[in-house]
């Protein structure tokens, strides 16, 4: 078994380790002191382990770009990318994720349709400027006081081919199984996952389910989904919708102009 150093905040010069916030493959998440701006900030610094690999390198420098150049109210701020060491530096956002928010009391329609509407507006930005987020999950998404904030840019990516099995486990489209056909509908898939777990605290296919991807199309579940509970009671045309946004096919799935339309009219 390989031996994990054990992280010690050699962050960039300017910066001081407040905290760990998380410890992962490829990058440490750093609550810190931004010197220059005299303010708290979150650093994710490329694990000293991983800087000989130029796909990783290049991946954390492609979050930097993406975070320092593209500007969205339910974007995290970028406030920098360095290059020694590779590091992205972020703002700190109040609230707390998607994930925390819905875990004791899901979310009410009302509450859940604002929130579908604001990310169809990010992801919207996102794909006119030719980007797909790609990893769309609970705990990527930030609330506060109403306000979402979609974060980790890190397996943003071009419409077409990407890396097979790219995404989080449970959570991504089938057609990133495979690493093909990846386009708006990808995303898509993603904000009706989210919405569905924020309504009903459950992940429709599974947390631990994933895309067989040995085959060509039609990709086949390991096992078939169930109805989440807490729907039922949902008005007939969101509870399409939903189910629209999760069909297997992406030529299936509807716009987020569709998304927003749908969900206008419920929402707080």
């Amino acid at each position: 078994m390989t031996r994990r150093r054990t992280p010690v905040g050699d962050l960039p010069d300017g910066y001081r380790p407040l905290a760990l916030l998380a410890d992962g493959r490829r990058l440490e998440t750093w609550d810190a002191w931004d010197e220059a701006r005299g303010t708290r900030c979150v650093v994710k610094l490329l694990r000293a382990d991983r800087r000989d690999d130029p796909r990783v390198r290049q991946a954390v420098l492609l979050e930097g770009h993406l975070a320092t150049t593209l500007a969205h109210p339910h974007l995290v701020r970028g406030y920098d990318v360095l290059d020694d060491p590779p590091a992205v530096v972020l703002e700190t956002l109040r609230g707390a994720t998607l994930s925390a928010v819905v875990e004791h009391e899901p979310l009410g329609l009302a509450d859940a349709a604002e929130l579908g509407c604001q990310l169809a507006s990010v992801l919207g930005y996102l794909h006119r400027h030719d980007w797909l987020h790609l990893d769309l999950k609970p705990d990527n998404v930030v609330v506060d006081h109403g306000l979402a904030v979609l974060i980790d840019l890190s397996l943003a990516g071009r419409p077409g081919t990407g890396r097979p099995g790219a995404g989080t486990r449970g959570w991504l489209a089938p057609e990133q199984a495979t690493g093909r056909g990846l386009s708006a509908a990808t995303d898509v898939w993603g904000l009706g996952m989210v919405l569905v777990d924020a309504l009903a605290r459950t992940a429709p296919y599974g947390d631990e389910a994933t895309w067989e991807s040995r085959r060509r199309w039609p990709l086949l579940h390991r096992r078939m989904p169930l109805a989440p509970d807490g729907l039922d009671a949902l008005p007939e045309e969101v509870r399409d919708l939903l189910s629209a946004c999760l069909s297997v096919d992406p030529a299936a799935r509807p716009l987020l102009a569709q998304v927003r339309s749908a969900l206008g009219p419920v929402r707080s």
